[in-house]
Protein backbone atom coordinates (compact mmCIF):
# COMPACT_ATOMS: atom_id res chain seq x y z
CA UNK A 1 0.00 0.00 0.00
CA UNK A 2 1.51 3.63 -1.15
CA UNK A 3 0.53 4.92 2.86
CA UNK A 4 2.44 1.89 4.37
CA UNK A 5 5.56 3.11 2.07
CA UNK A 6 5.24 6.14 2.46
CA UNK A 7 5.37 5.77 6.61
CA UNK A 8 8.48 3.38 6.54
CA UNK A 9 10.16 5.61 4.32
CA UNK A 10 9.75 8.63 6.18
CA UNK A 11 9.66 7.44 10.03
CA UNK A 12 9.51 10.81 12.37
CA UNK A 13 8.44 13.02 9.55
CA UNK A 14 5.32 15.17 9.26
CA UNK A 15 2.07 14.54 7.56
CA UNK A 16 -0.05 17.66 6.97
CA UNK A 17 -4.00 17.29 6.48
CA UNK A 18 -5.25 19.74 3.89
CA UNK A 19 -9.05 20.62 3.99
CA UNK A 20 -11.87 18.90 5.97
CA UNK A 21 -11.78 16.21 8.12
CA UNK A 22 -14.83 14.70 9.66
CA UNK A 23 -14.33 11.38 10.71
CA UNK A 24 -11.67 11.86 13.01
CA UNK A 25 -10.64 14.53 15.42
CA UNK A 26 -7.09 15.95 15.25
CA UNK A 27 -6.46 14.22 18.72
CA UNK A 28 -7.23 10.53 17.46
CA UNK A 29 -5.30 11.26 14.21
CA UNK A 30 -2.41 12.65 16.03
CA UNK A 31 -2.19 9.67 18.70
CA UNK A 32 -2.39 7.17 15.61
CA UNK A 33 0.56 8.74 13.57
CA UNK A 34 2.49 8.58 16.81
CA UNK A 35 1.94 4.92 17.54
CA UNK A 36 2.51 4.77 13.55
CA UNK A 37 6.10 6.95 13.65
CA UNK A 38 4.91 9.46 12.42
CA UNK A 39 3.96 13.61 13.81
CA UNK A 40 0.28 15.05 12.33
CA UNK A 41 0.19 18.80 11.63
CA UNK A 42 -3.03 20.25 9.89
CA UNK A 43 -1.14 23.92 9.12
CA UNK A 44 1.36 24.52 6.48
CA UNK A 45 4.10 26.63 8.57
CA UNK A 46 7.22 26.12 5.99
CA UNK A 47 8.05 22.43 7.98
CA UNK A 48 9.50 19.85 6.43
CA UNK A 49 6.38 17.80 4.86
CA UNK A 50 6.66 14.28 4.53
CA UNK A 51 3.50 13.73 2.68
CA UNK A 52 0.07 15.18 2.46
CA UNK A 53 -3.38 14.19 2.41
CA UNK A 54 -5.66 15.71 0.88
CA UNK A 55 -9.26 16.26 1.44
CA UNK A 56 -12.11 16.59 -1.22
CA UNK A 57 -13.32 20.16 0.40
CA UNK A 58 -10.27 22.55 0.04
CA UNK A 59 -10.13 26.03 0.45
CA UNK A 60 -8.80 28.16 -2.49
CA UNK A 61 -5.64 28.82 0.39
CA UNK A 62 -5.25 25.14 0.78
CA UNK A 63 -5.77 24.11 -2.94
CA UNK A 64 -3.00 26.43 -3.75
CA UNK A 65 -0.86 25.26 -1.14
CA UNK A 66 -1.30 21.53 -2.46
CA UNK A 67 0.01 22.60 -6.10
CA UNK A 68 2.58 24.31 -4.41
CA UNK A 69 3.46 21.32 -2.47
CA UNK A 70 3.12 19.16 -5.01
CA UNK A 71 5.45 20.93 -7.49
CA UNK A 72 8.12 20.59 -4.39
CA UNK A 73 7.85 16.93 -5.25
CA UNK A 74 5.99 15.99 -2.31
CA UNK A 75 3.72 13.02 -2.41
CA UNK A 76 0.24 13.19 -1.53
CA UNK A 77 -2.71 11.19 -0.28
CA UNK A 78 -6.37 10.98 -0.35
CA UNK A 79 -8.18 11.62 2.99
CA UNK A 80 -10.76 8.41 1.82
CA UNK A 81 -7.28 5.96 1.54
CA UNK A 82 -5.87 7.32 4.80
CA UNK A 83 -9.26 6.86 6.43
CA UNK A 84 -9.30 2.87 5.31
CA UNK A 85 -5.68 2.75 6.13
CA UNK A 86 -6.80 4.29 9.55
CA UNK A 87 -9.15 2.21 10.03
CA UNK A 88 -7.12 -0.98 8.80
CA UNK A 89 -5.38 -0.75 11.81
CA UNK A 90 -7.91 -0.23 14.53
CA UNK A 91 -8.88 -2.97 16.94
CA UNK A 92 -12.00 -3.52 17.33
CA UNK A 93 -12.58 -5.07 20.33
CA UNK A 94 -10.65 -2.62 21.82
CA UNK A 95 -12.22 0.13 20.00
CA UNK A 96 -15.70 -1.43 21.10
CA UNK A 97 -14.82 -1.74 24.54
CA UNK A 98 -13.41 1.81 24.53
CA UNK A 99 -16.47 3.31 23.63
CA UNK A 100 -18.65 0.69 25.68
CA UNK A 101 -16.61 2.24 29.11
CA UNK A 102 -16.52 6.15 27.66
CA UNK A 103 -19.98 6.07 26.27
CA UNK A 104 -18.88 8.97 23.54
CA UNK A 105 -21.70 9.22 21.29
CA UNK A 106 -20.16 12.13 19.37
CA UNK A 107 -17.06 10.04 18.27
CA UNK A 108 -19.45 6.83 18.03
CA UNK A 109 -21.57 8.53 15.26
CA UNK A 110 -17.98 10.11 13.24
CA UNK A 111 -16.60 6.55 13.78
CA UNK A 112 -20.41 5.69 11.77
CA UNK A 113 -19.50 7.57 9.18
CA UNK A 114 -16.55 5.50 8.23
CA UNK A 115 -17.25 3.48 5.39
CA UNK A 116 -14.08 1.84 5.30
CA UNK A 117 -15.23 -0.36 8.16
CA UNK A 118 -16.51 -4.20 7.50
CA UNK A 119 -20.34 -4.39 7.84
CA UNK A 120 -19.55 -6.74 10.84
CA UNK A 121 -17.68 -4.09 12.58
CA UNK A 122 -20.17 -0.87 11.65
CA UNK A 123 -23.25 -3.29 13.44
CA UNK A 124 -21.19 -3.98 16.53
CA UNK A 125 -20.64 0.04 16.56
CA UNK A 126 -24.31 0.87 15.43
CA UNK A 127 -25.94 -1.38 17.91
CA UNK A 128 -24.48 1.65 20.77
CA UNK A 129 -25.73 3.98 19.68
CA UNK A 130 -28.25 5.75 22.35
CA UNK A 131 -31.03 6.99 20.15
CA UNK A 132 -32.16 8.75 23.28
CA UNK A 133 -35.76 7.67 23.47
CA UNK A 134 -36.47 9.45 20.01
CA UNK A 135 -37.28 8.37 16.53
CA UNK A 136 -35.18 7.44 13.79
CA UNK A 137 -35.84 10.43 12.16
CA UNK A 138 -37.29 13.03 15.27
CA UNK A 139 -33.61 14.79 15.39
CA UNK A 140 -30.79 15.46 13.45
CA UNK A 141 -28.20 13.09 15.01
CA UNK A 142 -30.74 10.14 14.93
CA UNK A 143 -31.17 10.86 11.10
CA UNK A 144 -27.70 11.03 10.52
CA UNK A 145 -27.06 7.75 11.94
CA UNK A 146 -30.37 5.98 10.31
CA UNK A 147 -29.03 7.94 6.87
CA UNK A 148 -25.51 6.01 7.54
CA UNK A 149 -27.05 2.66 7.85
CA UNK A 150 -29.42 3.21 4.90
CA UNK A 151 -26.46 4.18 2.67
CA UNK A 152 -24.58 0.49 3.99
CA UNK A 153 -27.87 -2.04 3.52
CA UNK A 154 -30.09 -0.44 0.87
CA UNK A 155 -29.02 -2.78 -2.00
CA UNK A 156 -32.96 -2.75 -3.85
CA UNK A 157 -32.56 -4.92 -6.97
CA UNK A 158 -32.97 -3.05 -10.21
CA UNK A 159 -32.97 1.17 -9.86
CA UNK A 160 -31.65 2.48 -6.86
CA UNK A 161 -33.32 6.21 -6.09
CA UNK A 162 -30.70 7.91 -4.41
CA UNK A 163 -33.63 9.84 -2.57
CA UNK A 164 -34.66 6.78 -1.13
CA UNK A 165 -31.45 7.01 1.41
CA UNK A 166 -33.54 9.70 2.96
CA UNK A 167 -36.55 7.82 3.23
CA UNK A 168 -37.81 6.94 6.85
CA UNK A 169 -39.58 4.15 4.96
CA UNK A 170 -36.64 2.45 3.60
CA UNK A 171 -35.31 0.51 6.93
CA UNK A 172 -38.87 -0.88 6.15
CA UNK A 173 -37.23 -2.06 2.84
CA UNK A 174 -34.05 -2.98 4.30
CA UNK A 175 -36.07 -4.97 7.13
CA UNK A 176 -38.10 -7.04 4.35
CA UNK A 177 -35.11 -7.87 1.72
CA UNK A 178 -32.18 -8.03 3.52
CA UNK A 179 -30.36 -11.56 3.31
CA UNK A 180 -28.02 -10.95 6.40
CA UNK A 181 -29.90 -11.95 9.86
CA UNK A 182 -26.88 -9.57 11.40
CA UNK A 183 -28.75 -6.69 10.04
CA UNK A 184 -32.14 -7.43 11.68
CA UNK A 185 -30.47 -7.76 14.19
CA UNK A 186 -29.28 -4.13 14.46
CA UNK A 187 -33.13 -3.14 12.93
CA UNK A 188 -34.33 -4.37 16.41
CA UNK A 189 -31.99 -2.16 18.65
CA UNK A 190 -33.71 1.16 16.54
CA UNK A 191 -36.85 2.89 17.82
CA UNK A 192 -39.75 0.41 16.03
CA UNK A 193 -40.49 3.20 13.56
CA UNK A 194 -44.09 2.57 12.20
CA UNK A 195 -45.81 3.65 8.76
CA UNK A 196 -49.71 4.49 8.27
CA UNK A 197 -51.70 1.68 6.25
CA UNK A 198 -55.21 2.28 5.69
CA UNK A 199 -57.83 -0.30 7.28
CA UNK A 200 -58.23 -2.67 4.65
CA UNK A 201 -54.30 -3.40 4.56
CA UNK A 202 -53.98 -4.33 8.26
CA UNK A 203 -52.64 -7.54 7.53
CA UNK A 204 -49.64 -5.97 5.78
CA UNK A 205 -46.39 -5.28 8.30
CA UNK A 206 -46.79 -1.52 9.16
CA UNK A 207 -43.49 -1.39 12.15
CA UNK A 208 -39.61 -1.93 12.14
CA UNK A 209 -40.43 -4.91 14.30
CA UNK A 210 -42.77 -6.49 12.14
CA UNK A 211 -41.23 -6.25 9.00
CA UNK A 212 -37.98 -8.08 10.47
CA UNK A 213 -40.63 -11.01 11.94
CA UNK A 214 -41.53 -11.94 8.58
CA UNK A 215 -38.03 -11.85 7.17
CA UNK A 216 -36.81 -15.87 6.89
CA UNK A 217 -33.32 -15.07 7.62
CA UNK A 218 -34.03 -14.03 11.33
CA UNK A 219 -31.84 -15.09 14.11
CA UNK A 220 -33.09 -17.38 16.80
CA UNK A 221 -31.68 -13.96 18.92
CA UNK A 222 -33.76 -11.89 16.61
CA UNK A 223 -36.60 -14.14 17.52
CA UNK A 224 -36.49 -14.12 21.10
CA UNK A 225 -35.87 -10.34 21.12
CA UNK A 226 -39.43 -9.79 19.44
CA UNK A 227 -41.20 -12.47 21.94
CA UNK A 228 -39.32 -10.23 24.93
CA UNK A 229 -41.57 -7.27 23.60
CA UNK A 230 -44.89 -8.71 24.36
CA UNK A 231 -45.92 -6.59 20.79
CA UNK A 232 -49.45 -8.50 20.03
CA UNK A 233 -48.94 -7.74 15.91
CA UNK A 234 -45.53 -8.27 15.64
CA UNK A 235 -45.97 -11.82 17.43
CA UNK A 236 -48.47 -12.66 14.49
CA UNK A 237 -46.45 -11.62 11.71
CA UNK A 238 -43.32 -13.99 13.45
CA UNK A 239 -46.06 -16.59 13.83
CA UNK A 240 -46.03 -17.12 9.83
CA UNK A 241 -41.98 -16.97 10.12
CA UNK A 242 -40.93 -20.56 8.67
CA UNK A 243 -37.44 -19.86 10.90
CA UNK A 244 -39.22 -20.42 14.27
CA UNK A 245 -38.13 -23.31 16.47
CA UNK A 246 -41.18 -25.76 17.57
CA UNK A 247 -40.49 -24.17 20.82
CA UNK A 248 -41.17 -20.89 19.89
CA UNK A 249 -44.18 -22.04 17.76
CA UNK A 250 -45.59 -23.48 21.01
CA UNK A 251 -44.59 -19.99 23.15
CA UNK A 252 -46.55 -18.27 20.65
CA UNK A 253 -49.49 -20.81 20.52
CA UNK A 254 -50.02 -20.99 24.66
CA UNK A 255 -50.71 -17.20 24.69
CA UNK A 256 -52.49 -16.66 20.97
CA UNK A 257 -55.52 -15.44 20.07
CA UNK A 258 -57.68 -16.53 16.94
CA UNK A 259 -55.19 -14.07 14.88
CA UNK A 260 -52.10 -15.47 16.19
CA UNK A 261 -53.48 -19.12 15.39
CA UNK A 262 -54.45 -18.32 12.02
CA UNK A 263 -50.89 -16.88 11.71
CA UNK A 264 -49.70 -20.40 12.86
CA UNK A 265 -51.61 -22.24 10.04
CA UNK A 266 -49.96 -20.62 7.34
CA UNK A 267 -46.71 -21.22 8.35
CA UNK A 268 -44.77 -23.65 6.09
CA UNK A 269 -43.06 -25.04 8.76
CA UNK A 270 -45.61 -25.70 11.53
CA UNK A 271 -45.26 -28.19 13.74
CA UNK A 272 -46.70 -31.73 13.66
CA UNK A 273 -47.29 -31.50 17.47
CA UNK A 274 -49.20 -27.41 16.73
CA UNK A 275 -50.62 -29.12 13.37
CA UNK A 276 -53.18 -31.78 15.90
CA UNK A 277 -53.50 -28.92 18.27
CA UNK A 278 -54.86 -26.53 16.26
CA UNK A 279 -57.01 -28.66 14.43
CA UNK A 280 -59.28 -28.00 17.92
CA UNK A 281 -59.29 -24.42 17.14
CA UNK A 282 -62.50 -22.54 15.43
CA UNK A 283 -63.50 -23.62 11.98
CA UNK A 284 -61.56 -21.20 10.20
CA UNK A 285 -58.48 -21.69 11.71
CA UNK A 286 -59.12 -25.59 10.95
CA UNK A 287 -60.30 -24.15 7.75
CA UNK A 288 -56.79 -22.51 7.01
CA UNK A 289 -55.35 -25.58 7.99
CA UNK A 290 -56.36 -28.00 5.75
CA UNK A 291 -55.81 -25.79 2.86
CA UNK A 292 -52.67 -24.76 2.87
CA UNK A 293 -50.33 -26.91 5.72
CA UNK A 294 -48.75 -29.95 3.98
CA UNK A 295 -50.75 -33.16 4.38
CA UNK A 296 -49.30 -36.53 4.80
CA UNK A 297 -50.40 -39.95 5.59
CA UNK A 298 -50.05 -39.62 8.90
CA UNK A 299 -51.82 -36.03 8.89
CA UNK A 300 -53.98 -36.65 7.29
CA UNK A 301 -54.84 -39.85 9.69
CA UNK A 302 -54.81 -37.06 12.30
CA UNK A 303 -57.21 -35.04 10.66
CA UNK A 304 -59.72 -38.08 10.63
CA UNK A 305 -59.36 -38.91 13.46
CA UNK A 306 -60.74 -35.81 14.96
CA UNK A 307 -64.34 -36.27 13.32
CA UNK A 308 -64.14 -32.98 11.40
CA UNK A 309 -67.44 -31.66 9.56
CA UNK A 310 -67.40 -32.70 5.96
CA UNK A 311 -67.95 -29.29 4.74
CA UNK A 312 -64.68 -28.23 6.81
CA UNK A 313 -62.90 -31.34 4.91
CA UNK A 314 -64.10 -30.26 1.77
CA UNK A 315 -60.79 -27.39 1.73
CA UNK A 316 -58.59 -30.11 1.41
CA UNK A 317 -59.59 -30.21 -2.10
CA UNK A 318 -57.75 -26.86 -1.93
CA UNK A 319 -54.50 -28.26 -1.01
CA UNK A 320 -51.64 -28.27 -3.18
CA UNK A 321 -49.90 -31.25 -1.02
CA UNK A 322 -52.42 -33.82 -1.55
CA UNK A 323 -50.49 -36.27 -3.78
CA UNK A 324 -49.84 -38.40 -1.32
CA UNK A 325 -53.39 -38.83 0.23
CA UNK A 326 -55.60 -38.55 -3.53
CA UNK A 327 -56.78 -42.03 -3.32
CA UNK A 328 -58.00 -41.50 0.63
CA UNK A 329 -59.71 -38.21 -0.22
CA UNK A 330 -61.95 -39.89 -3.23
CA UNK A 331 -62.54 -42.49 -0.83
CA UNK A 332 -64.33 -40.00 1.46
CA UNK A 333 -67.78 -39.61 -1.49
CA UNK A 334 -68.23 -35.91 -0.38
CA UNK A 335 -69.22 -33.88 -3.30
CA UNK A 336 -67.78 -30.40 -2.22
CA UNK A 337 -64.39 -32.00 -1.26
CA UNK A 338 -64.27 -33.10 -5.23
CA UNK A 339 -65.68 -30.08 -6.50
CA UNK A 340 -62.71 -28.45 -5.17
CA UNK A 341 -60.27 -31.40 -6.32
CA UNK A 342 -61.67 -30.51 -10.06
CA UNK A 343 -59.47 -27.78 -10.01
CA UNK A 344 -56.65 -28.59 -7.78
CA UNK A 345 -53.07 -28.26 -10.36
CA UNK A 346 -51.85 -31.62 -7.85
CA UNK A 347 -55.00 -33.84 -9.87
CA UNK A 348 -53.72 -36.13 -12.39
CA UNK A 349 -55.92 -36.45 -15.63
CA UNK A 350 -56.66 -40.26 -14.54
CA UNK A 351 -58.46 -38.56 -11.55
CA UNK A 352 -59.64 -35.65 -13.08
CA UNK A 353 -61.48 -38.35 -16.13
CA UNK A 354 -63.20 -40.21 -12.73
CA UNK A 355 -64.53 -36.81 -11.50
CA UNK A 356 -66.29 -36.14 -15.16
CA UNK A 357 -67.77 -39.73 -15.37
CA UNK A 358 -69.10 -39.42 -11.77
CA UNK A 359 -70.50 -35.79 -12.06
CA UNK A 360 -70.64 -35.03 -15.61
CA UNK A 361 -70.93 -31.50 -16.89
CA UNK A 362 -72.27 -30.12 -13.33
CA UNK A 363 -68.22 -29.87 -12.91
CA UNK A 364 -67.03 -28.89 -16.05
CA UNK A 365 -66.09 -25.05 -14.78
CA UNK A 366 -63.91 -26.37 -12.13
CA UNK A 367 -62.28 -29.08 -14.42
CA UNK A 368 -61.59 -26.73 -16.87
CA UNK A 369 -59.53 -24.52 -14.76
CA UNK A 370 -57.02 -27.30 -13.95
CA UNK A 371 -54.14 -27.78 -16.37
CA UNK A 372 -54.57 -31.22 -15.81
CA UNK A 373 -57.25 -31.62 -17.94
CA UNK A 374 -56.95 -34.19 -20.94
CA UNK A 375 -56.43 -32.18 -24.73
CA UNK A 376 -59.42 -34.52 -25.49
CA UNK A 377 -61.79 -33.37 -22.81
CA UNK A 378 -60.77 -29.66 -23.05
CA UNK A 379 -61.56 -30.39 -26.63
CA UNK A 380 -65.44 -31.47 -26.35
CA UNK A 381 -65.98 -28.93 -23.57
CA UNK A 382 -65.00 -25.85 -25.91
CA UNK A 383 -67.56 -27.31 -28.23
CA UNK A 384 -70.16 -26.69 -26.10
CA UNK A 385 -69.67 -23.27 -26.72
CA UNK A 386 -70.80 -22.24 -23.58
CA UNK A 387 -69.82 -18.72 -22.28
CA UNK A 388 -68.64 -19.57 -18.96
CA UNK A 389 -66.94 -22.78 -20.21
CA UNK A 390 -65.01 -20.58 -22.82
CA UNK A 391 -64.02 -17.79 -20.11
CA UNK A 392 -62.21 -20.23 -18.13
CA UNK A 393 -60.47 -22.12 -20.66
CA UNK A 394 -59.47 -18.88 -21.84
CA UNK A 395 -57.43 -18.74 -18.93
CA UNK A 396 -56.22 -22.45 -19.18
CA UNK A 397 -52.41 -22.81 -20.00
CA UNK A 398 -53.22 -26.41 -21.22
CA UNK A 399 -55.67 -25.05 -24.05
CA UNK A 400 -54.79 -26.15 -27.75
CA UNK A 401 -52.96 -22.97 -29.45
CA UNK A 402 -55.55 -23.69 -32.13
CA UNK A 403 -58.92 -22.69 -29.72
CA UNK A 404 -56.83 -19.90 -28.09
CA UNK A 405 -56.47 -18.19 -31.19
CA UNK A 406 -59.68 -18.81 -32.19
CA UNK A 407 -60.78 -17.40 -29.51
CA UNK A 408 -58.64 -14.06 -30.10
CA UNK A 409 -59.68 -13.80 -33.23
CA UNK A 410 -63.49 -12.97 -32.19
CA UNK A 411 -61.50 -9.69 -30.81
CA UNK A 412 -64.15 -9.62 -27.73
CA UNK A 413 -62.31 -7.19 -24.83
CA UNK A 414 -63.87 -9.38 -22.15
CA UNK A 415 -62.58 -11.90 -23.56
CA UNK A 416 -59.04 -10.80 -24.22
CA UNK A 417 -58.95 -9.78 -20.52
CA UNK A 418 -58.96 -13.25 -19.79
CA UNK A 419 -56.82 -13.81 -22.96
CA UNK A 420 -54.06 -11.70 -22.06
CA UNK A 421 -53.23 -13.84 -18.44
CA UNK A 422 -52.33 -16.98 -20.42
CA UNK A 423 -48.60 -17.73 -21.13
CA UNK A 424 -49.94 -19.98 -24.03
CA UNK A 425 -51.61 -17.53 -26.15
CA UNK A 426 -48.98 -16.63 -28.92
CA UNK A 427 -47.31 -13.78 -29.22
CA UNK A 428 -48.54 -12.17 -32.34
CA UNK A 429 -51.86 -12.18 -30.35
CA UNK A 430 -50.15 -10.64 -27.15
CA UNK A 431 -48.87 -8.05 -28.82
CA UNK A 432 -52.01 -6.94 -30.53
CA UNK A 433 -53.43 -7.11 -27.13
CA UNK A 434 -50.79 -4.52 -25.98
CA UNK A 435 -52.45 -1.65 -28.41
CA UNK A 436 -55.28 -1.65 -25.81
CA UNK A 437 -54.53 0.39 -22.90
CA UNK A 438 -56.47 -1.33 -20.33
CA UNK A 439 -54.41 -4.44 -21.33
CA UNK A 440 -51.31 -3.50 -20.31
CA UNK A 441 -51.15 -3.61 -16.84
CA UNK A 442 -52.44 -7.78 -17.31
CA UNK A 443 -49.99 -8.31 -20.05
CA UNK A 444 -46.78 -6.97 -17.47
CA UNK A 445 -48.12 -10.14 -15.79
CA UNK A 446 -48.02 -12.52 -19.06
CA UNK A 447 -44.37 -14.59 -18.80
CA UNK A 448 -44.76 -14.97 -22.28
CA UNK A 449 -44.93 -10.88 -22.65
CA UNK A 450 -42.79 -10.77 -20.03
CA UNK A 451 -39.41 -12.80 -21.94
CA UNK A 452 -40.67 -10.89 -25.38
CA UNK A 453 -40.07 -7.27 -23.74
CA UNK A 454 -36.93 -8.39 -21.64
CA UNK A 455 -35.50 -9.76 -25.00
CA UNK A 456 -35.56 -6.75 -27.08
CA UNK A 457 -34.05 -4.90 -24.27
CA UNK A 458 -30.98 -7.29 -23.96
CA UNK A 459 -31.57 -8.08 -20.61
Amino acid sequence: MKIEKLIKDNQGGVVLFLGRVTNFTPQELSNFLEEQGMRYADKYEGQDVAFLVLSSMLSPIEEQLSYDLYDAKIADVTLGSFEQYYTIHIKPNTLLMSLKLSNDQERLKRLLDNSAFEDEVYLKLFKLYDWQGEGIHDNNENRDVTISFVKRFYKPDGFRDPAMIYAPTTVMNIAQDSRDSAVLDAILTMPNHEIKVSRRDTHRPRSLREFVAINEVISQDSIKKILSFRDDKATDFLALNPSLLSIHQEQIFDNSTEQTKLMLAHNDALSDNLFEKLLDSTDEVVKTLLSYQRLDSSRWDTVLSKNIDSEIVAYVGDNATVAEIIDSLFALDNQKLDFRLASNSVTSAIYLEKLYEKYSDSLAIDLCKNPNLPTLMIEMFYAKRDGDIVAVLATNPSTPKKILSELCQREDRELNKLLATNSSVDLYYLQQFQLDPSLIMILAKNETYGNHILNNLGI
